[in-house]
């Protein structure tokens, strides 16, 4: 039986990061009480992807519970258009590696091109782009040394002389004295800033601030493993002690040295429109009565960032999204949004 074209309610997929979480996700959600959750940091909610389910017979997000655990859905890909939905995150970083993606047009065996682009919540902490007039072969010695002493304490570890802390203090003080901050741009983020990395080729990594970068991600749908390329994973031990691999001879490989495109320009949100890319394209209004809308040529997505909104369509469905909740509308449905109160929503659709 082929699903009804209506909106649905999307069932988010928490992504659990001990090194890198937090609560953030969750506050926003309204979901801190759930006994399922507590105590646990994620780092992401992926909003929207291939596999992303959609709620059947639930026409509130108060009344949704979390993936897994959820099992009256369809998957998003029955309503899939002739492009590749994008990946869209909800993210919570408390620093992350310094990494980059290979330029779109680029032959690779293994690594695959994937746009990014970053609309942050609240302020953050950034690198962006190699620093001008730094001595490449210096920079990967740093982190290969760093790599070579995290391998050192895993097996440390492993072989039980020193146990994790130590290993993470250790790891700590060795890091600083190399200091592989000081070969790239390091940047301050407002709350409302925009980072396009969709040109692929260029470091990036989020740093350590007091709540971590929380941003609204929208990406193509490629998977890290094949297309996150890192240099140094800023001295992450997981709990069992192991390390993530760094792929440091690819990183050189691939990194773009143009000094203009090492240069960040941080966009601030001027209209409706965030971004617009070959891949997606993600709009911001703020709305305080009803406002109709047709998903004529592309499917909709629509992401509560404040406020409370019901959805309905010509047909009389209707849902209500909470704050720090998605809807999935597909192509060719004509609906309108009437807030609860003031709110404010992100629109992801394809050109």
């Amino acid at each position: 039986m082929v699903p009804e074209k209506k909106p649905y309610l999307i069932i988010p997929h928490l992504i659990e990061q001990p090194t890198w979480g937090g609560s953030y996700i969750c506050e926003k959600k309204g979901w801190l009480t759930k006994r399922e959750l507590k105590g646990k940091k994620f780092g992401q909610s992926y909003e929207l992807y291939s596999k992303t389910k959609l709620a059947v017979g639930i026409s509130s997000t108060e009344d949704i519970l979390f993936d897994p655990y959820f099992s009256n859905t369809i998957e998003a890909i029955v309503f899939q258009t002739n492009k590749p939905f994008p990946l869209i995150k909800f993210t919570q970083a408390k620093g992350n590696s310094f990494q980059l993606h290979i330029r779109p047009g680029v032959n690779d065996s293994y690594w695959q091109p994937k746009a990014e682009s970053w609309y942050f919540f609240e302020p953050g902490k950034m690198t962006f782009g190699i620093k001008k007039g730094i001595k490449v072969e210096e920079y990967k010695k740093v982190c290969k040394d760093i790599n070579n002493k995290m391998k050192e304490l895993c097996s440390l570890i492993s072989e039980k002389k020193i146990n994790t802390q130590v290993a993470e203090q250790t790891a700590k003080e060795y890091i600083k004295s190399q200091n592989p901050w000081y070969y790239v741009n390091v940047y301050e983020t407002n709350k409302g800033d925009v980072v396009d990395l969709s040109g692929g080729g260029i470091h990036h990594s989020w740093e350590e601030c007091p709540q971590g970068n929380i941003l609204y991600e929208i990406q193509q749908d490629v998977m890290d493993p094949v297309s996150t390329i890192r240099a140094f994973d800023q001295g992450k031990i997981k709990e069992d002690g192991a390390i993530r691999e760094v792929q440091i001879e690819d990183y050189f490989k691939h990194i773009d040295l143009d000094e203009k495109r090492n240069t960040l320009t941080i966009e601030k949100k001027k209209s409706e429109s965030i971004f617009n890319t070959p891949h997606y394209s993600l709009d911001s209004f703020a709305i305080n009565k009803e406002r109709k809308l047709k998903s004529s040529t592309s499917f909709h997505h629509l992401f509560v960032k404040e406020g409370g909104v019901t959805i309905l369509d010509e047909n009389n469905n209707k849902l209500f999204i909470g704050r720090g909740h998605s809807c999935f509308v597909p192509q060719g449905v004509n609906y309108s949004i009437t807030p609860r109160e003031r709110s404010e929503v992100l629109l992801t659709y394809l050109q």
